[in-house]
């Protein structure tokens, strides 16, 4: 599970650990981004747990962005920046690399069936695919609780030639509740929120 989760961390760095936006910008975000600098999510994935925390928030160029570290045992394995533009929330680095062009991961408004292209680079790699909003009132339970979410979906995305299909669920007030892996092996990795505490 281990191997699984780190051959995950660099998918999950591009589509799913920035689970926030600031405070400020929720009515644009339609209030799925409560975000205070230090804001923590802890998720389940398997036996073990992982930490995503927002570690900083600065201006940039007239815009706010947010640098969210995901961390596991005790240690930053990953960390990107995000940003919300009118029509969503795009991933702009991830570790050192920026992505070309940002990659948005949540459109807004919030509307079923909503999609859009992803085809980016990271470095030397290449993502490319589709995301969707495939649902906008669906439950879901984790160990966190019962939420009402809006589900998007990224089928058979393209990460440097290996395809893996990325389910995400975000719910108002507390950003997103699972994360689902599917890797081209059918292995699949899915997080679920376990815990979060709002920063102060």
């Amino acid at each position: 599970m281990l191997r699984a989760i780190r051959l995950t961390l660099g998918a999950a760095v591009v589509l799913v650990a920035g689970t926030t936006l600031a405070q400020q910008k929720d009515a644009q975000a339609e209030g799925y981004y409560p975000l205070k600098k230090g804001s923590k999510w802890t998720y389940k994935v398997g036996d073990n747990v992982i930490d995503v925390v927002v570690s900083k928030v600065e201006m940039v160029m007239n815009e706010e962005q947010y640098t969210i570290d995901t961390i596991v045992g005790k240690e930053p394995k990953t960390s990107e920046v995000v940003v919300v533009k009118a029509d969503g929330v795009y991933r702009l680095k991830a570790k050192d690399d920026k992505l070309d062009p940002p990659v948005k991961f949540f459109a807004l408004p919030v509307k079923k069936d909503t999609s859009w292209k992803v085809k980016s680079k990271m470095g030397a790699q290449t993502i490319e695919g589709e995301m969707k909003v495939v649902a906008d009132n669906e439950m879901v339970e984790t160990p966190a609780g019962k939420f009402t979410t809006v589900h998007v979906e990224a089928k058979d995305m393209d990460f440097a030639g290996a395809k893996t299909t990325v389910h995400m669920w975000f719910a108002k007030g507390q950003g997103i509740v699972k994360a689902q892996f599917i890797m081209q092996n059918n292995e699949t990795v899915t997080l679920e929120l376990k815990e979060y505490v709002e920063g102060k």
